[in-house]
């Protein structure tokens, strides 16, 4: 366990915009997990649980919580790359299957290049995602047909309420963008998954990422800052088109504007001499809301989690 006072967050996301926090605890074994309710005792502040970032938008200022860093399956001792384990196979309907082992540190790029090594099917959609797998989890990520909580068999978390503990169906609720612990809790944090993946033809799998990613590089701002999606698809439409047919597309305000490539993406222009803010931000995502709604009678639901000093 590592614990950094006073952090700033904004170098934590990759819409690069937060003020700071309490304090910043890192952790990197299961172990960890067992002091942290004393460690957090003393902080006071609500604890937050944060990944890779990539789906944030953290509002300005001090902000009065404590981020917790999963990084559980990340580095090895000796700080190089970890690998996920591999426990075995099973019988599914479409052949045989690996079940996987992974920390919820990893990094989703380097899972997704173990996996198309292995030939081993089921995450290629989330080609692109900077994050990590816990957020994937928590997100239930997902994109060209792929979702993630379909993969899982098994998840290792952390509650306050009950301690490190080991999971199987019964124990999550999945949706569309949305997971949820079937037991209420005051918050969770991921410590590692079992996966598990179709045992694909060889080469497949990297064939599937490459497309999955030239497709993706087409039409959305890949190389950008950005914290992907804002907004949810509404059922049978795209938001996307929903917000560019409402004339959003480009829409700009100080430092942040929505894509000109795909106006669900709003972009953080870290180079235009103006320092990008979350209430600018919050503005435009406000505004794009009330153009749809008006134009549409749609109402659009956030994607991308919002961090707010309010301790709701």
């Amino acid at each position: 366990m590592n614990i950094i006072d006073r952090p700033a967050l904004a170098p934590l996301t990759t819409l690069g915009l937060g003020g700071r926090a309490l304090a910043e605890i890192r952790l990197e074994r299961p172990d960890d997990c067992l002091r942290l309710p004393d460690v957090l005792a003393g902080f006071g502040g609500d604890a937050r649980v944060l990944g890779g970032g990539s789906n944030l938008l953290i509002h300005d200022g001090d902000l009065p919580f404590v981020v917790l860093r999963p990084l559980f399956g990340a580095k090895t001792p000796d700080n190089r790359p970890a690998e996920p384990e591999i426990l075995g196979e099973e019988d599914a309907p479409d052949g045989r299957r690996a079940l996987i082992r992974v920390g919820s540190g990893m990094r989703v790029p380097h899972l997704l290049s173990w996996c198309g090594k292995r030939d081993l099917a089921g995450l290629e959609g989330l080609v692109g995602v900077p994050g990590r797998l816990g957020g994937a989890v928590a997100m239930n990520a997902g994109a060209y047909g792929c979702s993630t909580a379909p993969l899982l068999r098994s998840l290792d978390v952390f509650t306050p309420e009950k301690g490190l503990r080991t999971l199987t169906s019964e124990g999550w609720r999945a949706e569309y963008r949305h997971f949820s612990l079937a037991e209420p809790c005051a918050w969770y944090m991921s410590v590692s998954a079992v996966l598990s993946l179709r045992k694909a033809e060889p080469g497949s799998v990297l064939a599937a990422m490459k497309a999955n990613f030239l497709r993706k590089k087409s039409g959305q701002p890949v190389h950008e800052r950005t914290a992907g999606c804002v907004f949810q698809n509404p059922p049978g439409q795209s938001a996307g088109r929903l917000l560019d047919a409402a004339g959003m597309k480009g829409k700009r305000r100080g430092a942040m504007y929505f894509s000109p490539m795909h106006a669900n993406f709003l972009v953080h222009d870290m180079k235009c001499g103006v320092p990008g803010s979350s209430a600018d931000a919050l503005a435009l995502i406000d505004e794009a809301r009330r153009a749809v709604r008006d134009k549409f009678g749609v109402e659009l639901v956030m994607e991308v989690k919002e961090w707010s000093s309010c301790p709701c």
